[in-house]
């Protein structure tokens, strides 16, 4: 059956050829790689080049001016193969079985269309931050969803019928496209997390500004959109005052 795994990056050349390993690295071969280089200007086409030359499964997509991660993974996904598609970044890596677990609980699970992975945490210097999880269930991941986004992005396959009713990717949007599409899908679609750490993932633990007020932005339309209660408009506001207080050094990283 197989899965499109969909990875858009820029000026990775630091992490992109352990990323790029534990793809191919998989117990499951039946994959392929849609990655899209987004107008890279430092050794990314390069290492991109040189697994492609060494696995077919690899396609690349360059993008001749910088579009940003929205735009460049709705190039990917649609030009991709398969009707799953896996998300990976290029300053992570997969486990081994990360593809096989997902695709097998995607197939025996006909009604769930987007499911995620728990995850180890490391940041830029590579210490070990713990193990992230979000809940399992639908229902509560769309009951805390103006709290916390319902999945870790690059640990997540859906199905392409999830991207192409939905529209995809928001590609207005520089940061918190991911949660964008979560809160605009759950209405129609089945969420779903398992609690097996299957990815290692970098966490920023400075967020920059443009991400607070990006996040702050699709908060606010999605409780807008949902036409929610009022008192649901607290949500946008704490997490724009919680990413502040991090940002200055005064207020830990959540790890959750």
């Amino acid at each position: 059956m197989g899965v499109s795994v969909v990875m858009a990056v820029h000026n990775e050349q630091a992490t992109l050829a352990r990323a790029l390993a534990s793809i191919v690295e998989q117990s499951d071969p039946d994959w392929e790689l849609v990655a899209i280089d987004d107008a890279s200007t430092d050794r990314t086409a390069e290492i991109l080049r040189e697994f492609a030359a060494a696995d077919s499964r690899i396609r690349i997509l360059r993008n001749r001016q910088n579009l940003g991660l929205a735009a460049s993974l709705n190039i990917g996904w649609q030009a991709a193969r398969h009707d799953l598609i896996a998300r990976m970044d290029g300053d992570d890596w997969m486990f081994p079985e990360r593809l096989e677990r997902q695709q097998q609980f995607l197939r025996s699970h006909a009604d769930v269309d987007v499911l995620g992975t728990a995850a180890e945490l490391f940041d830029s210097q590579g210490t070990e931050l713990g193990i992230a999880r979000r809940p399992e269930s639908h229902a509560e991941l769309c009951g805390k969803i103006y709290r916390e986004t319902p999945f870790i992005h690059p640990s997540v396959m859906m199905r392409r019928s999830f991207l192409e009713r939905t529209g995809g990717y928001d590609a207005s949007l520089r940061r918190s496209q991911d949660y964008d599409l979560w809160m605009r899908g759950r209405g129609e679609f089945r969420y779903h997390n398992l609690q097996e750490p299957l990815l290692r993932y970098c966490v920023r633990t400075k967020m920059k500004l443009t991400a607070m007020l990006y996040g702050t932005w699709v908060l606010s339309r999605g409780v807008w959109r949902d036409r929610a209660p009022l008192h649901n408009y607290v949500y946008p506001a704490r997490f724009l005052a919680a990413t502040s207080l991090t940002r200055l050094g005064l207020r830990q990283t959540r790890l959750r």
